[in-house]
C-alpha cells in the first residue's frame, strides 16, 4: 500500500522558496487534506542520507551539481518511506487517492513532443512519482546509482539528465524486466502541456482555448521551470 505522504524539496542555500512555488504546494494540500505533507530543505536532506544511507553518503556528496543530489534524494526518500514525491513547479488539479490501493509505483510521462525531442518512444520524468516503500524498481535505481561510473561532459544539461534525471530513469525502465509493477501515468493526466505551451501561456501568446481543452482530463500540471539550468535553459526549447 502507498502511504498518504506528499514530499517536496527545496534547496537554494538560505534562499526562501518563492511565493509562486509555495502557492503551487498549497494546491497539493488542498486536494489531499488527509495526507501528511513533508517539506525537505538541504539540512534535512543531508541528515536523512547520513542516518539512513551511510553507505551512499560519499556518492551523494560527490555529485558535481546540486540538482543531482536533489534528483537522488527523492529516490532515497521514497524507497524508505513511500508516498508521493512532486516537484515544486507542479500544480495539483485533482486528488491522486485512487492510486493508493496498489503495490505498483507510478511515474509521470511527458508529452509526445518531448519524446520526439529525446528520440524516445516513451519518456517519463522524476518530477512526480508515487510508490509504496521498498519498491523493487526503486531498489534497482538506487543500486545502479551506486555502481554506475559516470563520465561528465561539458554539458550540465545532458550530464544531469543522463546521470540522475529522466534519461537515466527512462533508460533503467527500458532494461527492467518486471515492468508490470510499474505504471506510467499518461501525459494528458499529469503533463497536459508541453514546455513550449507553458512558455506561450506565461508569455500570453498561447491559444487559451486549446490549452483549456487539454486540461479536461488533467490531474496535475507541470510548468517545467528548470531553474537549475541557468544559462542552458535555451536547450529545453523543443
Amino acid at each position: 500500500m502507498i502511504p498518504k505522504i506528499i514530499h517536496q524539496l527545496w534547496e537554494r542555500g538560505n534562499e526562501p522558496i518563492p511565493d509562486f512555488f509555495r502557492q503551487l504546494g498549497e494546491t497539493w494540500k488542498k486536494h489531499h487534506p488527509s495526507w501528511q505533507y513533508e517539506f525537505w530543505d538541504g539540512k534535512r536532506m543531508d541528515t536523512f542520507v547520513n542516518s539512513n544511507y551511510p553507505h551512499f553518503t560519499n556518492i551523494y556528496h560527490n555529485y558535481r551539481y546540486d540538482i543531482q543530489r536533489m534528483d537522488v534524494i527523492r529516490f532515497l526518500i521514497l524507497y524508505k518511506t513511500g508516498g508521493m514525491y512532486v516537484d515544486v513547479d507542479y500544480e495539483c488539479l485533482d486528488s491522486f487517492d485512487k492510486y493508493l490501493s496498489t503495490d505498483k509505483c507510478h511515474f509521470s510521462m511527458e508529452p509526445e513532443l518531448h519524446c520526439r525531442f529525446f528520440r524516445k518512444t516513451l519518456y517519463f520524468n522524476n518530477a512526480l512519482m508515487i510508490t509504496p516503500p521498498g519498491h523493487p524498481f526503486f531498489e534497482f535505481v538506487i543500486k545502479n546509482l551506486q555502481t554506475t561510473v559516470f563520465t561528465y561532459t561539458k554539458s550540465k544539461y545532458q550530464d544531469v539528465l543522463s546521470s540522475t534525471g529522466p534519461l537515466m530513469l527512462t533508460g533503467l525502465y527500458e532494461k527492467y524486466e518486471n515492468k508490470t509493477c510499474i505504471n506510467l501515468l499518461p501525459p494528458e493526466q499529469v503533463s497536459p502541456w508541453s514546455k513550449n505551451e507553458v512558455r506561450d501561456f506565461i508569455n500570453g501568446t498561447a491559444n487559451r482555448e486549446i490549452l483549456e481543452k487539454k486540461l479536461e482530463n488533467a490531474m496535475a500540471l507541470h510548468y517545467f521551470w528548470g531553474a537549475w539550468l541557468n544559462n542552458e535553459a535555451d536547450l529545453l526549447d523543443f
